[in-house]
């Protein structure tokens, strides 16, 4: 069974026509039945609700998850570009990380 814990969160306020009001959360995702057990997951919350918008990205260690949701978490990093990183990261050989959306 996957559990969830959300560490980080990045306000973002309302800017007129440069940017909406959201919230993006960074989680540490854990599944015992998986090879890769832990992940990350980054999710947008704007302000009318919940937006579907997530991905989440893998790793065989915590550690190193932990380093990815640090990563993500500093850069503002918005779901939808959290495959292109996680996978310019593995290919760099910096991270053993695979994706899945």
């Amino acid at each position: 069974m996957e559990t969830t814990e959300v560490l980080y969160t990045r306000n973002f306020t309302d800017l007129g026509p440069l940017q909406s009001a959201h919230v993006l959360q960074y989680a540490l995702t854990t599944d015992p039945g998986c090879a890769f057990r832990y992940g990350v997951s980054v999710t947008v919350l704007q302000a009318g609700g919940r937006d579907t918008q997530s991905c989440r990205a893998i790793c065989d260690t915590q550690e190193g998850t932990c380093r990815l949701l640090v990563f993500l978490w500093e850069n503002a990093v918005e779901p939808c570009a959290v495959r292109g990183i996680v996978e310019d990261i593995r290919r760099a050989g910096l991270l053993p990380c695979g994706a899945e959306e």
